[in-house]
C-alpha cells in the first residue's frame, strides 16, 4: 500500500514585487540570500526554487554557489501570471487519486534570511497531514515561514486578478481545504516583517543574524527587548507643527489647555532647510511627514516654500497637510497647480470638518466657515488625485448620528473619508468619546516606537499627548541624537515599565492608534 504522506513540495517559488525588485537593485546581498537557501534545504535538501528578477539582480545574482538551485524569471508583469506560469510546470501526481491531488509548492513573497526550518518543517508536517490546499500562518510575521500551495488551489485561481493571490483566497476560504497554522507567542502587535524588502527589514535582519544565524521563534520578543535598536530603527511618522495658533476655538482641540503665549511663532524657511539636511542625512527608512500639531499649517506666511522645501526629501513617502481650510485657501491651490506631478502625488490633503450641520460646525470650531470649507473641498476635488483629498470627522458624542449622512455625502462625490477617534489628550480635554478604547492590557506604544512630534521651535517632544516634555531640538542637537534620545522611553514601553514614562501612559487611550 502506497503511504500517500511520503512526499515533498516539488518547488519554491519567490515572487518579488515592485517594491522589493526597486529596494534590491541597490541592496542585493548574496550572503542574505545564502542564508535564506541554507535553512530551506535544511528542511528540503537541494530543493529548487523559481524567482523573478531584474537584469542588475540577475547580474549581481550569476556564478554564485546558490544560483544553481534557481530558476530566474524576467518581466513577469503580475504576481498571479508568474504564478500560472510557474504552475504549469509542476509534475504530475504520485498518487494519480481522482479525490486528491498532492502537488504543492512552498511560496514565499520575498526572500526570507530568516525563515525558521523547525516551523517550516511544521507547517509542512500539517500540511500533508490535513490533506490541505492552502496552509498559511496568521499569526507569524512574513519571511518566517512559507505558505503552501496546491495546485487544486493553482486551479481555482482566475486568469487575471486585481487583489494579491492571497487576498483572493481570504475572500474565497470557505471553498478550500485550509489549515491555518498558529505558533504561540501571538506577535501580531509588533508588526514585524522579515521579507529583504526594506531598509527597515535590512537593519532587523542584518542585526538579528549578528546575534546568532538561527533564533527560535519563542525567544525572538526577548532578543528585541534586549536590542531595542533594531526594532526601533527609524521613524516613520513626523507631526510637524510648522504655525503654532489658529483662529478656530475647536473643542477637540489641545489648543484648548495648552499654553498659548507664543501664539503666532511659525518655523523660519532656513530652519525648515537645516531639519530637512537632518533628516536626509539621518533616516534610514521613507518618512510620511504632517503639518498639523498646534496650528494651521496655512496660516504660516511662507507657507509655499515651506511645503516645496519639505517636498525635496528624498526618503518622503507623503507630505500630509492637515487643515480646517478657513483662511488662505488660494495660496494653497496655487501650491498644488504649481506642482509638478510627481510632487503632487506625495502631497495629501486632510480637511478636518467633522459636521455638515451650520449650528453644530459653530459649537464645535467655534466660528461659523462651514459653507466656505465645503466649496473648497468641491474646488480640491477637481484639481487633486482621488487619493490625495479625504475629509475628517471626528467621532464625537455630538456627531454621531451624523456619521452616515457624512459618509454617504463625499463617497457621492469621490471624496475619501478619514472617520478620526476623538482624543481627550489623556483626560485633559472632556469626555466625549462615542466608544472607550482603553486597552485592557497595555502592551509597547507604537507613537514612543515610529513617531516624533516636532514643534514651531524645533523641539521634540515626548509624544504629543506631553507636548511640555522635551527630548531634544532636531536643529540644534541633531537627527540621531533627538532620536537616541528617545529610545530609553520606548525600552521602558517595550518592557512594560509604563510608570517610569514621562507621558500619561498610564492615562492613555491612543495605544491602538497607529500613523505611519
Amino acid at each position: 500500500m502506497v503511504n500517500r504522506k511520503e512526499y515533498n513540495p516539488s518547488f519554491a517559488v519567490v515572487y518579488l514585487d515592485n517594491q522589493s525588485l526597486n529596494f534590491l537593485e541597490s541592496n542585493f546581498e548574496i550572503s542574505l540570500l545564502e542564508s535564506f537557501v541554507k535553512k530551506l534545504h535544511k528542511v528540503f535538501p537541494k530543493l529548487n526554487i523559481h524567482m523573478n528578477v531584474s537584469n542588475s539582480i540577475e547580474f549581481q545574482f550569476n556564478g554564485t554557489e546558490v544560483s544553481k538551485f534557481f530558476e530566474l524569471y524576467q518581466s513577469i508583469p503580475s504576481e498571479i501570471e508568474f504564478i500560472k506560469q510557474i504552475g504549469s510546470k509542476l509534475p504530475e501526481s504520485i498518487f494519480k487519486d481522482p479525490e486528491w491531488d498532492e502537488v504543492c509548492f512552498l511560496y514565499f513573497t520575498g526572500i526570507s534570511p530568516l525563515l525558521d526550518p523547525t516551523l517550516t518543517e511544521k507547517i509542512w508536517n500539517r500540511h500533508k497531514n490535513f490533506f490541505c490546499q492552502y496552509s498559511y500562518s496568521e499569526n507569524l510575521p512574513p519571511g518566517l515561514i512559507p505558505t503552501v500551495i496546491s495546485r487544486e488551489f493553482l486551479s481555482s485561481l482566475p486568469d487575471t486578478l486585481t487583489t494579491d493571490i492571497h487576498s483572493f483566497f481570504l475572500k474565497n476560504i470557505n471553498q478550500c481545504d485550509v489549515d491555518i497554522f498558529f505558533q504561540s507567542p501571538d506577535l501580531r502587535q509588533l508588526r514585524l516583517d522579515f521579507r529583504y524588502n526594506a531598509t527597515r527589514s535590512k537593519v532587523l535582519i542584518k542585526g538579528l543574524l549578528a546575534i546568532s544565524e538561527e533564533i527560535p521563534y519563542q525567544n525572538l520578543q526577548n532578543i528585541l527587548k534586549e536590542n531595542p535598536i533594531l526594532y526601533r530603527s527609524s521613524p516613520s511618522y513626523l507631526e510637524w507643527e510648522i504655525y503654532k495658533g489658529c483662529e478656530l476655538s475647536c473643542v477637540f482641540c489641545p489648543r484648548e489647555f495648552i499654553d498659548k503665549s507664543n501664539d503666532g511663532t511659525a518655523i523660519s524657511l532656513t530652519s525648515v532647510s537645516n531639519i530637512t539636511k537632518q533628516l536626509e542625512q539621518g533616516l534610514t527608512s521613507p518618512i510620511t511627514i504632517s503639518l498639523s500639531g498646534n496650528g494651521e499649517p496655512l496660516l504660516h506666511p511662507e507657507f509655499p516654500l515651506i511645503v516645496k522645501e519639505i517636498l525635496k526629501l528624498s526618503s518622503l513617502e507623503e507630505l500630509i497637510i492637515e487643515t480646517a481650510l478657513y483662511k488662505n485657501v488660494d495660496v494653497l491651490v496655487s501650491l498644488i497647480q504649481e506642482l509638478d506631478q510627481k510632487h503632487k502625488e506625495k502631497l495629501c490633503i486632510i480637511a478636518n470638518v467633522s459636521t455638515l450641520k451650520e449650528d453644530t460646525y459653530k459649537s464645535l470650531y467655534g466660528k461659523n466657515v462651514l459653507t466656505k470649507v465645503l466649496e473648497t473641498i468641491d474646488s480640491l476635488s477637481k484639481i487633486l488625485p482621488q487619493n490625495s483629498l479625504y475629509v475628517q470627522m471626528i467621532k464625537m458624542k455630538e456627531v454621531e448620528e451624523e456619521i452616515d449622512p457624512y459618509f454617504t455625502n463625499f463617497e457621492k462625490k469621490g471624496i475619501n473619508v478619514i472617520l478620526q477617534k476623538y482624543n481627550r489628550f489623556a483626560e485633559k480635554l472632556p469626555e466625549r468619546r462615542v466608544s472607550d478604547l482603553t486597552p485592557i492590557h497595555r502592551d509597547f506604544c507604537w507613537h514612543l516606537t515610529r513617531d516624533i512630534y516636532l514643534n514651531a521651535n524645533g523641539d521634540v517632544s515626548i509624544c504629543k499627548q506631553n507636548q511640555t516634555k522635551i527630548i531634544g531640538n532636531l536643529e540644534t542637537d541633531g537627527f540621531e541624537s533627538v532620536w537616541q534620545s528617545g529610545l530609553i522611553f520606548f525600552q521602558d514601553s517595550f518592557n512594560g515599565n509604563h510608570d517610569k514614562i514621562p507621558a500619561p501612559c498610564l492615562n492613555c487611550d491612543e495605544w491602538y492608534t497607529f500613523n505611519a
